[in-house]
C-alpha cells in the first residue's frame, strides 16, 4: 500500500511575519532617498547650493527644528501616535520662541547667561509640567497643549513688549559663529542632544517603558509601569527641548523675535512626524526625526535659493504633513487589522 504524501506545511506565523515586513523595510528607505535626490535637484538647479557655508546655514538651521522635534517625538511615542487622542505638543513652538525671549530679557537685565539659561529652561519645564499634569488629568492633549500654545504666546509678547529683542551675548555669539573642529557650534550642540535622547529612548529602561505607555497604557499598568509619570516627564522634556531650541534660534538671529515660536511649529511638526519616513517599522523615531529636520532645512533653503516666495514653502510643507499623516493612518489601520 503506497504511503499517503503528507500535505506540504503550512507557513509558521515567524515566516508569515518575516513576509510581512519585507515591503515595510524598504519603505523605510525610501526617507533617505528623497533626501538624496532633493540635494542633487537643488544643486543642480542652484550652483551655491553645495557651497560649504550655504550647508554650514542648513545644517545650522536644522539644529533648532531637531532639537525640538526630539522633545515632540518623545511626546508621540509616549502617548501614541493618534494626533487626536496620543500624544501631541502643539504649544511647542510657542515655548521655543518664549524660551528665546526670555533669555533674551535676562541677559539685556544683564543677568549673565548661566543664571539666564537657569531661569528660562525652569520656566518651560514648568510650562511642560503643567501640559503633563493636566493631560493625565483626563483632558486631550491637542486641547490642552493648544490652549498653552496661547497663553504662552502671550506671555511672550507681554515679556519683550511685542518688539526684537537683540542680544551681544558673548556666549550667544559663539552658539551663532563659534567652531569646533570646523563643525558649527550650533550642530555640536544638536549632535550631543541628539546622543543624549537617542541613548535614553532606545537603550534605557526608562525608553522602552515609554514605548510600552505609547502602544498599549492598559497592558503597561498591568505591568507595573507608572504610565501617568512617563506621560508628565515626556511633556517636560519636550518644553525643555524646546527651550534649548530656544536660546539656538535666538544665538542664530542675535536677537528674540515675539512671533518666532509659531512660525517654527510647521517645520517641528513636519520634522516629527516625516520621521515614519526613516523608520522601517514606519513609526516616529529619534534618529528619524534628525534626518527630517536636515530635509525640511534643506527644502526651505533650497526653495528660498531658487526664489519661490515663502507662501508656497508652506503650502508645500502643510501638504507634506497631510500625507505623512494619511500614510501613518493607513498603517495603523492595517496594524489593527
Amino acid at each position: 500500500m503506497t504511503a499517503l504524501s503528507a500535505p506540504p506545511a503550512a507557513p509558521s506565523a515567524a515566516a508569515e511575519s518575516t513576509t510581512k515586513r519585507r515591503p515595510v523595510s524598504r519603505l523605510g528607505l525610501i526617507g533617505y532617498a528623497i533626501v538624496v535626490i532633493e540635494v542633487v535637484v537643488f544643486a543642480v538647479a542652484s550652483p551655491g547650493f553645495l557651497d560649504p557655508a550655504n550647508l554650514a546655514t542648513i545644517l545650522t538651521q536644522s539644529a533648532v527644528y531637531a532639537i525640538a522635534a526630539f522633545g515632540l517625538s518623545i511626546v508621540v511615542v509616549t502617548g501614541g501616535e493618534d494626533v487626536v487622542r496620543g500624544g501631541i505638543d502643539l504649544s511647542i513652538g510657542a515655548v521655543l520662541g518664549f524660551s528665546g525671549a526670555l533669555v533674551a530679557v535676562l541677559l539685556q537685565a544683564e543677568l549673565g547667561l548661566p543664571l539666564a539659561l537657569l531661569i528660562g529652561l525652569g520656566a518651560t519645564a514648568v510650562i511642560g509640567l503643567v501640559n503633563g499634569l493636566v493631560v493625565i488629568a483626563g483632558i486631550r492633549p491637542l486641547l490642552v497643549t493648544l490652549a498653552m500654545m496661547s497663553i504662552v504666546t502671550s506671555l511672550t509678547i507681554v515679556i519683550t513688549n511685542n518688539v526684537k529683542v537683540p542680544v551681544s551675548d558673548a556666549g550667544l555669539v559663539w552658539l551663532r559663529s563659534g567652531h569646533v573642529v570646523g563643525v558649527p557650534a550650533a550642530v555640536v550642540v544638536l549632535l550631543l542632544v541628539f546622543a543624549v535622547v537617542a541613548f535614553a529612548t532606545g537603550r534605557t529602561s526608562w525608553g522602552v517603558k515609554n514605548a510600552a505607555v505609547g502602544q498599549n497604557p492598559t497592558a503597561a499598568r498591568v505591568a507595573g509601569i507608572d504610565v501617568n509619570r512617563h506621560i508628565v516627564v515626556s511633556y517636560v522634556l519636550a518644553a525643555v527641548l524646546a527651550g534649548i531650541a530656544g536660546v539656538l534660534m535666538t544665538s542664530r538671529l542675535s536677537a528674540a523675535l515675539p512671533g518666532i515660536g509659531e512660525q517654527s511649529l510647521i517645520d517641528i511638526l513636519l520634522a516629527t512626524f516625516l520621521s515614519i519616513a526613516f523608520s522601517r517599522r514606519l513609526v516616529v523615531t529619534i534618529t528619524g526625526t534628525l534626518f527630517s529636520a536636515v530635509f525640511v532645512a534643506i527644502l526651505t533653503n533650497g526653495f528660498s535659493q531658487l526664489g519661490v516666495p515663502s507662501q508656497w514653502i508652506g503650502i508645500t510643507k502643510g501638504v507634506l504633513i497631510l500625507l505623512v499623516l494619511a500614510v501613518a493612518a493607513i498603517r495603523e489601520r492595517s496594524v489593527k487589522r
